[in-house]
């Protein structure tokens, strides 16, 4: 019974460290350790929408700075912690995309889906049945 409290013990301990690893831009930003250090962040974009990937942009909220994406990568430099946010490029400027904020790190990843959910779908065929195409 000891060796077993041992072990979930340690696994405990390295599901611990792994989140604080994964979290750290959140737990450092909510207890404002240190200044925030600026980085490139590198941001991989998961792309199920039917757009290419340079239809898209990565835009920091704080500074509007914007970065396109080249062969599914944009760089972008800001402050560690910052809210980076996925966008159309101005191209599509009358369509609006909901991209999700997302705190920056120096690798992370952004996804573009634009499925409908089943709700939004009901709702559109209503409206198609009651105005028309």
């Amino acid at each position: 019974m000891k060796i077993f409290a041992q072990i979930i013990a340690t696994l405990g301990a390295f599901t611990l460290a792994y989140l604080v690893y994964l979290y750290w831009p959140e737990i450092r930003h909510a207890t404002r350790l240190g200044e925030p250090q600026p980085i490139t962040a590198e941001v991989r974009l998961n792309n199920r929408c039917p757009l290419k990937d340079t239809d898209f942009i990565v835009r920091q909220i704080k500074t509007n700075r914007t970065a396109a994406f080249s062969n599914g990568v944009a760089r972008i430099s800001v402050l560690e912690g910052d809210y980076v946010e996925l966008q159309l490029t101005a191209r599509y400027g009358e369509v609006q995309f909901n991209g999700i904020r997302q705190r920056a790190s120096k690798s992370m990843t952004l996804t573009a889906d634009c499925s409908m959910s089943e709700r939004m779908q009901g709702t559109m065929d209503s409206m198609r049945n009651k105005f028309g195409d």
